[in-house]
């Protein structure tokens, strides 16, 4: 596949659809729903880094527009073809069945449950696939949302003022926009190794030089914020990069990229970076269970003990879907310690949740992700397990699959890299 078409379509190219291939022929109502399914997909790509509100409408069209769609043998017989449906299915089904015990009231089992029921997103898109010009059109769209990012992060950087509802600090220390900190370095984090390894695999030197420009400023930018999260997601990918490139000698590449870049970051005055890192070693240096701790490490070690208490008292079913923040409630009592719903960690959440059993769901489901990776084109392929990556790392530090935009662009994610995939396909380049 051409990366350069993938990244950079026209804005006339985002307005174009085509209907997905279907076996019938579709009604007028059909056919305009399939377009409409097909540019809200799109456009969800450039709004992912922008605005939830927006992202909550196109979904609200995404989902009309599907039904409308019909095609109902169709999408059935998409969705049997691979494991990952039924692992995704399975998923969704315990939480649901999660919802029938435990300790949460019923809004909260709700809130819960409908956190989670982003995940039927990658199920729509696999089950009505969308045409490879429509996805390479969404991931430009990504691509694009995440320029508009950096562009308004470098302006604020360099002293402009910016409006309130593009960032809630408007802090030149701290560039963040429309995002908080670790959600904003984490998307940057993903689209910088996307736009390295297009500079990598792309045949048009312009391409080459602007997408190579593109990843270095989104590797600077990481560098001004204090999302530790995302610098930490970009040191995986890049190593990841360069095994999936030189193999062995990977490992060796990525170890020098990574070293002689430490070196030169810890000699530049100012880097928010290694104040962050020297804050957190701190904060853990300090933290004892049950103190009223705000710092951001210390409140993480917190509800990292906190959990695993629950966890040890519930390990088979776990306190229910939506039951984390009355269990909580009842381990912190009596200590200076606030209540959470969220402990910041999803392999903690899922375990408290639902049990065992939901761990291992929710791990099944990044195995899968990866080795049905396999089949697809190498540059989708690397993008895809770079993608389980970043999450199976974010998760350590954050509940990725309860929060909004990070939950959201993982389900589009998989849709669009699984969608259209048949059953049993080779690792074939669909471009040639």
């Amino acid at each position: 596949m051409r990366l350069a078409r993938e990244l950079t379509p026209t804005l006339a190219d985002l307005s174009q659809s085509t209907a997905p291939t279907m076996s019938l022929t579709l009604t007028p109502v059909a056919s305009r729903a399939a377009r409409t399914y097909q540019v809200a997909t799109v456009l969800l790509g450039l709004s992912l880094p922008i605005s939830p509100a927006i992202d909550n409408l196109l979904l609200f069209v995404i989902l009309i527009s599907w039904l409308l769609c019909g095609e109902w043998q169709n999408k059935w017989a998409n969705l049997r073809a691979n494991l990952l449906n039924w692992v995704l299915l399975a998923f969704l089904l315990l939480v649901a069945l999660g919802t029938v015990w435990g300790f949460g009231s019923a809004a909260e089992r709700l809130r819960y449950f409908s956190k989670y029921a982003v995940l039927l997103l990658p199920l729509a898109l696999i089950a009505l696939p969308l045409a490879d010009a429509q996805k390479r059109r969404a991931a430009a769209a990504f691509g694009l949302g995440i320029l508009l990012t950096l562009a308004l992060s470098y302006a604020m950087w360099a002293g402009v003022d910016l409006p309130d509802w593009l960032s809630k600090n408007n802090d030149a220390s701290n560039p963040v926009v429309f995002k908080l900190h670790i959600t904003h370095s984490f998307i940057v984090a993903l689209c910088a190794s996307m736009f390295f390894l297009g500079a990598l695999h792309v045949c048009d030197r312009r391409w080459r030089w602007g997408l190579g420009i593109a990843a270095a400023l989104a590797v600077v930018n990481l560098l001004m914020v204090q999302g530790r999260i995302g610098q930490l997601v970009l040191l995986v990918l890049t190593g990841y990069l360069f095994i999936q490139r030189f193999r062995w000698r990977g490992v060796i590449v990525a170890g020098v990229v990574i070293g002689g870049a430490g070196i030169v970051v810890s000699q530049l005055p100012d880097v928010p970076v290694l104040a962050r890192y020297s804050d957190g070693i701190r904060e853990i240096q300090n933290w004892q269970y049950g103190n009223k701790d705000q710092s951001s490490m210390g409140l993480r070690m917190q509800y990292a003990a906190t959990s695993l208490r629950i966890i040890a008292e519930h390990p088979l079913i776990g306190v229910g879907t939506g039951g984390f923040e009355h269990a909580y409630s009842q381990q912190v009592a009596g200590t200076a310690a606030q209540a959470s719903d969220n402990p910041h960690n999803q392999y903690l959440l899922t375990t408290a949740q639902l049990g065992l059993p939901g761990l291992i769901l929710l791990l099944a489901m990044f195995v899968v992700l990866w080795r049905t990776a396999r089949r697809l084109p190498l540059v989708e392929q690397v993008l895809a397990r770079g993608l389980v990556l970043a999450y199976l790392v974010g998760n350590l530090f954050n509940s990725f699959l309860l929060d909004h935009t990070e939950q959201l662009l993982f389900a589009w994610a998989v849709g669009l890299f699984f969608s259209g995939l048949p059953a049993g396909s080779k690792n074939v380049d669909r471009s040639k």
